[in-house]
């Protein structure tokens, strides 16, 4: 039989190839040409890193032989800026990718499982250039990995030592892993819906300081969280609920998505537009994070920091920051309209709005309806309020769909059963027979006792009835 390690390796590269195809298959209407380019100056920019940062445990900081490599480096990130705007070099295990794009190599040896071990030395997962970094800086950055006392012991250390030396557009990431189903005690906690929400959202809240800072945001993490959800599945229990710490922003964004990719799936789009709605998604209302009025300081005027853009203009502000990234193909395009047009009437007299844009304005009509900062309405209260814009605010076909997936009582929903028990309701609607029957958590049984932990799953379809919802306290 294979030892535990042989099976643990096996699974990893299944992991890894899963992850891989299907950001591949998500880039299927990106640009290819461009896309080889970023392959071909990214495969050069992986090997450079790799060597230099392996130098430092066999070289003084100092030799001369950092010279010609540093130099490269840099011209590598050059000419990768050119391309792109903003560099993206991101390991996970032993792949890289940059910008979003896999970059492969011939064997081991060239660096591509390397870099990622060289960098997890520090707990640093990889780095963004918000700008091509001067020789002097790669390498501060250099000497950061080199054996103490000349390096830094910490991630967090490499971050203040670059801010402190002017490199501030050197971003540092922390690690990034596979989900690796052969180990238990991790797979435990990796498949733990509520662990993927509270990853999401913590990424989003990154890409929203990010773009508040006029930086391009990152996109293999957004994707990567709406990969996880899609292998959850959008209709598990923990995912309909807020994480636990989440931001404002950061809950309704993950919310939206989750309605958007359910609503997608039960519509029978493909998964690479269901993954890429999915990041769609996780911009929508990235344009709030735009500074109007924004001023730098100049002679002996302090300068102003800006403030968001009105409801009416974040649509637009959000398309423009997403089209900052460079390059035109499909799926940007896609993304840029569906910042643009999401709060757009169905009929818009100046046309109807994408496909993307229909299916966020259902999502994000329904959350703002049943949050507490919104109408603070029960779920099924708030589709009904919904369905008399169908064919004005709404396309009437996604909204039937939509009311025919969520159920009579959609996940969220307060019960009051049969037996006077309160339960709350935890799936979508399983098929035609169970649309008003929902799972159900029990959050308080029938003598009254509210039940504040290990609540039993109670399947409606064989009882007690519903008499109807129940008023939240």
């Amino acid at each position: 039989m294979p030892d535990s390690a042989t099976q643990k390796r096996e699974l990893l590269d299944q992991a890894q190839a899963s992850l891989g195809k299907a950001l591949e298959r998500a880039r299927a209407g990106e640009d290819r040409e461009l896309s080889a380019q970023v392959r071909d100056h990214g495969q050069q920019l992986a090997r450079l890193l790799f060597g230099l940062l392996r130098m430092t445990r066999v070289h003084a900081v100092d030799n001369e032989a950092f010279e010609k490599p540093l130099v490269e480096l840099h011209e590598a990130i050059a000419r990768l800026f050119e391309l792109l705007g903003v560099v993206h070099c991101i390991a996970v295990e032993d792949q890289v990718y940059v910008n979003d794009v896999r970059i492969r190599f011939q064997d081991r040896g060239e660096g591509g499982g390397e870099l990622g071990a060289e960098l997890r030395r520090l707990g640093v997962g990889g780095f963004s250039f918000h700008a091509v970094p001067p020789v002097e800086q790669l390498r501060l950055l250099t000497r950061a990995f080199a054996p103490p006392p000349i390096g830094v012991p910490t991630r967090q250390d490499l971050e203040a030592l670059l801010a402190s030396r002017g490199a501030a557009s050197i971003e540092v990431h922390g690690t990034f892993r596979f989900r690796v189903s052969g180990d238990e005690a991790e797979a435990q906690v990796e498949q733990d819906a509520r662990v993927v929400a509270r990853r999401a959202t913590s990424v989003v809240d990154e890409t929203w300081d990010s773009m508040v800072g006029e930086r391009v945001p990152n996109p293999l993490p957004l994707r990567r969280a709406v990969t996880e959800i899609l292998h959850m599945g959008p209709g598990l229990d923990g995912l309909w609920e807020d994480p636990r710490g989440a931001s404002g922003f950061g809950g309704h964004t993950l919310r939206v998505c989750r309605y958007a990719i359910f609503l997608a799936a039960a519509c029978g789009l493909s998964e690479e537009a269901i993954q890429d709605l999915g990041l769609a998604a996780m911009l929508h209302d990235i344009g709030y994070a735009a500074r109007e009025g924004a001023r730098p300081a100049s002679g002996g005027d302090p300068g102003a920091a800006g403030y968001a853009p009105p409801f009416e203009r974040h649509g637009a502000a959000g398309a423009r920051l997403i089209l900052r990234q460079r390059g035109f193909h499909e799926a940007k395009i896609r993304r840029a309209l569906a910042a643009l047009e999401h709060h757009r009437d169905f009929d818009d007299p100046c046309g109807r709005p994408s496909l993307f844009a229909r299916i966020l304005r259902i999502g994000e009509d329904y959350d703002n309806l049943v949050r507490r900062a919104g109408g603070g309405l029960s779920p099924a209260a708030a589709l009904g309020r919904m369905v008399p814009g169908a064919g004005t605010r709404y396309d009437p076909t996604l909204l039937q769909v939509m009311v025919n997936t969520m159920g009579r009582f959609p996940p969220g929903s307060l019960l009051r059963l049969e037996d006077g028990s309160i339960a709350r309701s935890i799936s979508t609607a399983r098929s035609p027979e169970t649309w008003a029957r929902p799972l159900a958590r029990l959050e308080q049984d029938a003598a009254g006792l509210r039940i504040t932990k290990n609540h039993p799953i109670l399947d409606l379809a064989q009882g007690p009835a519903i008499l109807g919802e129940a008023r939240a306290r």
